[in-house]
């Protein structure tokens, strides 16, 4: 496979990324100021949590009375994978330390889908990926804070199910050519949806995470030596 090295490469392709984080921030930004959140509250977990789900949950939890430390635990749990992730994708980025570590606080459900299975990629290529992505989540949560008096509240929250067709989406492209570790997100998938029948979705989704990447590991042979 071509080596991407280039920042603007990674840009580039960062776009399908873009264009499905611009309209579900814009709906994070408007649901938000629905719940009465202030306009520099919801900029600000853009800017320093940078996690879509997480950031639906805190909404949802502000919106039915939750307490801070009730939102905090919740949401840390849920935001839990990104430590796993950031540790699988610690192999991926061959560079000194500090570019690993800004390498990993780029890392989002999308952003490892999309970069996990690609290979003789460079600290350039992904922080190119990981940039054009958290400015368009930024960006879109602005401008839905600016619109929010004016889309009605139906189609906000039909926004919602964005994120999840999005990660499908890069999904299916990222095993373009390597379908025979379909089994790992089927794995995930099945493991979550028991897990969640008993445990809360943080933990169930973190378990799913470590079950899926256990049996690639097992079953993967020489793909993950």
């Amino acid at each position: 496979m071509e080596n991407r090295n280039n920042f603007k490469d990674g840009l580039k392709r960062s776009i399908p990324i873009v264009t499905g984080y611009l309209p579900i921030s814009m709906a994070y930004g408007v649901i938000g100021m629905q719940a009465g959140i202030p306009a520099w509250a919801l900029i600000a977990m853009s800017i320093f949590v940078y996690a879509g789900a997480g950031q639906f949950m805190a909404v949802n939890l502000f919106a039915i009375g939750a307490s801070p430390l009730e939102m905090t635990i919740a949401v840390g749990v849920l935001n839990f994978r990104h430590f796993v992730m950031g540790l699988s994708f610690q192999t991926k980025i061959k560079s000194c330390q500090l570019d690993k570590i800004l390498v990993s606080l780029g890392l989002t459900d999308e952003t490892f889908a999309l970069l996990s299975l690609e290979e003789n990629i460079s600290p350039s290529y992904a922080k190119g990926v990981m940039l054009g992505s958290y400015l368009s989540w930024t960006f879109g949560t602005i401008a839905g804070i600016f619109f929010g008096n004016i889309i009605p509240d139906v189609l906000s929250k039909g926004l919602e199910i964005g994120i999840f067709t999005l990660f499908i989406t890069l999904l299916v492209s990222s095993l373009e050519g390597r379908m025979r570790k379909i089994y790992i997100p089927i794995v995930s998938m099945v493991s979550n949806t028991i897990l969640s029948t008993f445990l809360s979705s943080g933990i169930s989704i973190l378990l799913s995470i470590l079950i899926g990447a256990s049996a690639g590991v097992l079953f993967g042979g020489k793909d993950y030596e």
